[in-house]
């Protein structure tokens, strides 16, 4: 793949919460998405704007405009924005940009999208201020690839195992351990994102994000899943975990609740239309809105298609995407966090706030 995911990371900053794993493949509609699809009008929309003119937002991705964003680059080309009023300027970010968090906490963006649920919330515990609205993956995608022919299908298996994994993976690989009560047994051999050290066999098991390297398995070495090779997401080990947190500042969220509101609305309407459409999104994404990056097509169709799945959980079937829950936040997202060493993490029932979800859907579809 052209573009190199490795991003500057400590030792305590777990890996599943950088980028993506597989376990389900192939595109799903909104329909099997589940929950209340937002209408293109809602009777209440022009109450929720509560004025004609537009409101200039801008919004820190944390990473390179490709599709991992795909619905909110859906919602900005369909016009979703502008029927809010809203006109978003998107922030891209990258290996060698700040964090989201820092270009928040200093006034450079009003509304931040993280992939590592961690690294929010440990910002967080440190003053900054931060409050979570919604979350568009509900299983995070990072996780462990094995090949069929030595599979890892429970801790156990890693007992002894030599483990290709990057900078910041160990933390949880001790978590596994120590939530399947277990010592902790392993050879650990750093290596990147590529994931050929695993085919050469030079490790049991490679720690990756299944929107990435399956797709190298697939591509380059025609290999299948579950056939050829297993993945296996931290949440099937114990350690669930948010990604694509949507977040901002309180004091924005307590002075531009209304905003906030119309960017969800218009968002959670991209969200919906990249599900019944993945290649689109993938297209606009490479020759739009990503368009300088050298973007693969394929690639970029195929990371989505595995990507819409994680989207998925009982509680976006029943209330709609990127609901959150925070006893879950607060329960065993927290636990695992804690076995991988993490010990300031803040209150998550002041850290996240539904409300602006339960308007944005009560203004369209009701649960």
């Amino acid at each position: 793949m052209p573009i190199d995911r490795s991003v500057r990371q400590d030792e305590s900053a777990p890996a599943w919460s950088r980028r993506h794993l597989l376990r389900t493949a192939g595109a799903m509609g909104a329909a099997a998405l589940g929950g209340p699809l937002l209408a293109a009008c809602s009777d209440n929309s022009g109450d929720s704007k509560g004025s004609s003119s537009t409101d200039h937002v801008r919004v820190a991705l944390g990473w390179l405009k490709d599709v991992e964003f795909a619905g909110f680059f859906v919602a900005d080309s369909a016009g979703y924005y502008a029927d809010e009023k809203l006109s978003i300027q998107f922030q891209a970010g990258g290996p060698n940009t700040p964090d989201t968090t820092a270009v928040l906490a200093t006034g450079q963006a009003d509304i931040g999208v993280h992939a590592n649920m961690q690294v929010l919330l440990q910002a967080t515990a440190k003053g900054n201020d931060f409050v979570m609205v919604g979350s568009g993956y509900q299983t995070n995608p990072g996780g462990l690839i094995s090949l069929a022919s030595n599979p890892v299908r429970s801790a156990k298996d890693l007992v002894g195992a030599k483990v290709l994994g990057q900078q910041g993976a160990k933390p949880q690989l001790n978590a596994v351990f120590e939530l399947a009560g277990l010592k902790p047994d392993y050879e650990f051999i750093p290596v990147g994102f590529d994931i050929d050290p695993l085919v050469e066999k030079q490790g049991k098991v490679f720690t990756g994000y299944m929107t990435t390297q399956p797709i190298t398995l697939e591509s380059k070495y025609k290999m299948k899943q579950g056939k050829d090779f297993l993945t296996l997401t931290y949440e099937s080990f114990g350690m669930p975990a948010y990604a694509t947190l949507v977040y901002c500042k309180r004091s924005f969220l307590q002075q531009r609740k209304d905003v906030m509101e119309r960017f969800m609305r218009a968002t959670i309407r991209g969200w919906q239309d990249n599900a019944k459409d993945p290649e689109r999104a993938a297209r606009l994404v490479v020759e739009k809105y990503g368009a300088d990056l050298g973007l693969d097509l394929k690639q970029q169709i195929r990371s989505n298609e595995i990507g819409i799945p994680f989207m998925e959980s009982a509680l976006t079937r029943k209330k709609g995407l990127f609901r959150m829950d925070v006893e879950r936040l607060a329960g065993p997202m927290y636990k695992g966090l804690r076995a991988a060493g993490v010990k300031d993490l803040p209150d998550a029932h002041k850290v996240v706030d539904t409300s602006v979800l339960d308007a944005v859907y009560r203004g369209s579809n009701r649960v």
